[in-house]
């Protein structure tokens, strides 16, 4: 009686079956390498340019609630931040200008009565820098209410 091996009729398959096995978990790898990594820089990109907004949000506050600024602003226009106040904070900082509009009723819905008071106009622009050369540009409308004269 002849007797025959098992593994004389692969000739090899095991191996070819774990090559084959180990160039698709490799594939794999990649992949999951390249969209970990793809995630990580949409992360930080966000988080950079969250910075820059957070800079111009802050420069934005600071120009509604500073009442010395629409004084001297007059009918033109003034850089901020005014008289030296820093708006730094960390590696982000905000810059811009305020600009007088014009003059007229006050806005609606602002429960002033239009005979006994008047409403100076402003545009506050705004640009915020962050990390990484990010920049982020605010411009809004200020209406400050005052007495008529």
């Amino acid at each position: 009686m002849e007797t025959e091996t098992i593994s004389g009729n692969e000739r090899g398959m095991a191996l070819v079956i774990a090559l084959i096995a180990l160039f698709l978990m490799s594939v794999l790898g990649g992949i999951v390498f390249t969209s970990s990594n793809s995630e990580i820089l949409g992360a930080k990109n966000y988080k950079v340019m969250n910075e820059s907004l957070y800079a111009a949000e802050r420069g934005v506050e600071y120009a509604k609630s500073d009442p010395a600024i629409y004084e001297a602003v007059g009918t033109g226009s003034l850089d901020i931040p005014v008289g030296g106040v820093s708006l730094e904070s960390g590696a982000s900082d905000a810059s811009g200008t305020v600009e007088y509009l014009m003059r007229g009723n006050p806005p609606r819905g602002s429960g002033m009565d239009a005979t006994e008071f008047e409403a100076n106009y402003f545009a506050v622009n705004v640009e915020g820098a962050g990390p990484l050369n990010s920049r982020t540009e605010i411009e809004i409308n200020v209406a400050r209410v005052v007495p008529k004269n």
